[in-house]
């Protein structure tokens, strides 16, 4: 098995018990494990800490492969697990990751789900979905994916976090990486062109990668249409000589759309956290298309998900989860899935919450982890927090700060101001702040 078909395999077999896709962290670990690079050489290309990985995230990881594969999985052995393990996740493809169980967990919120859905029957549509952490957005884009297949549409769902820091060398060599794996991932009847053409086009990388385009990806003897959905555009963001180019060139695509009918079956779906603040307002897609910004779960849907998972509640109870974890999707379905599984009391599970024994530990670690990773550039990024979560109002801090802490998925803006996202955030933090000061 190549590391492609092994990654397929450990994220369908995650989606079809956690009902959610490979993190960051967890991406960062399988790759380097399959590359049979030690922790060291892992944080050497990646965002983490040699320690970090080796420890809390490592022990997760394993345990979690572990649980969802049936068998002991380590660092040394894994490769045998998941080959055992591939005839029974044997279909899994990227554009897959929408089943029946996935569905029982999926709660819609209109009219967000059939806003997109007519967006991407629009010749040359650009649909940018954006939210915090943890909220929906990749599989909102799955759906979107797997229902423009049904439609007759070929589809392809590019993770960018699965570039490996090499390919970020250069715009030239991003754009290699990125036209080979849509090829790969389309399955077209098509050997893999692009070493070719970079080598006989002329022009820079950006015309090279437009001419792929115009000459393999849009051509199709049933003359379908490609809907692209890019998720963790954010991870360009880290390579500003990169980032502005290629979001340049995304724009320059919906654009043409106008005036050549050939980009007319390009349809671009754009997953975010936050915008890219570095570029012309002429050259962003920020500023074009059609945006959608997830909300959370009203309380007429935390009920209806608790009810599908036969759970009899009354607004009080919603109400209860609600105002610690507000309507967050991830954690909402983290509690549900935890008072259904292991007979855990909702008292019982609010108890604990906020502290790093209780079910949402290790993403409040995770917080606490990408806190500390920003002290360096925000000096005074603590400090604001410490403000936020010991006050009663809104609290106006400096800009970059707010947008900081928004970003992490920590604070919520209102009127002016910023306040705790949620009461598990404002409590865990309250206590764990004054450790790390």
């Amino acid at each position: 098995m190549n590391f492609e078909e092994t990654r397929k395999v450990v994220e369908a077999a995650i989606q079809a018990r956690e009902h959610r896709h490979l993190n960051d962290v967890e991406l960062t670990i399988l790759r380097g494990s399959w590359e049979g690079l030690t922790y060291d050489e892992m944080a050497k290309g990646s965002l983490y800490e040699a320690n970090y990985l080796k420890g809390d995230a490592g022990y997760r990881f394993w345990k979690l492969l572990s649980e969802v594969l049936g068998e002991l999985v380590s660092k040394r052995n894994f490769r045998g697990v998941v080959e055992r393990s591939q005839f029974t996740y044997k279909d899994a493809t990227p554009t897959q990751s929408v089943n029946l169980a996935s569905d029982f967990y999926y709660v819609e919120r209109p009219p967000i789900e059939s806003l997109c859905q007519e967006e991407i029957l629009i010749p040359g549509a650009l649909l940018r979905i954006k939210a915090p952490p943890k909220m929906g957005k990749t599989e909102l884009m799955s759906r979107l994916i797997n229902y423009a297949t049904n439609q007759g549409y070929r589809g392809v769902d590019l993770k960018l976090r699965l570039a490996e820091e090499t390919d970020f060398e250069s715009l030239d060599k991003f754009l290699q990486w990125f036209c080979s794996s849509i090829t790969q991932m389309l399955e077209i009847k098509l050997d893999n062109k692009v070493n070719e053409l970079w080598d006989q086009q002329l022009g820079n990388s950006k015309l090279k990668c437009m001419a792929y385009f115009e000459d393999y990806l849009l051509v199709d003897e049933d003359k379908s249409s490609l809907v692209l959905g890019l998720d963790d555009l954010d991870r360009v963001y880290q390579y500003p000589k990169i980032a502005g180019e290629f979001l340049g060139l995304l724009r320059t695509w919906h654009e043409k759309a106008k005036t050549r009918p050939i980009w007319e079956r390009l349809r671009l779906i754009l997953v975010h956290t936050k915008e890219y603040a570095l570029l012309d307002i002429n050259q962003s897609p920020f500023n074009a298309g059609i945006a959608i910004e997830l909300p959370e779960f009203s309380l007429e849907q935390v009920k209806e998900l608790a009810k599908r998972h036969k759970l009899n509640w009354d607004t009080s109870q919603v109400d209860q989860l609600m105002d610690m974890v507000g309507g967050h999707p991830y954690l909402v379905q983290e509690a549900l899935k935890q008072i259904t599984r292991w007979g855990m009391t909702l008292e019982e599970l609010l108890e604990t919450a906020p502290t790093e024994a209780g079910i949402y530990g290790d993403l409040l670690q995770e917080h606490l982890w990408n806190l500390q990773q920003n002290r360096q550039k925000y000096p005074k990024l603590n400090a604001a927090l410490e403000q936020v979560i010991t006050a009663n109002d809104p609290v106006k801090l400096e800009p970059g700060l707010a947008l900081k802490l928004d970003e992490l998925g920590l604070v919520k803006w209102q009127d002016n101001g910023v306040k705790s996202r949620y009461k598990l955030y404002r409590l865990y933090f309250q206590e764990r702040l004054k450790d790390i000061q």
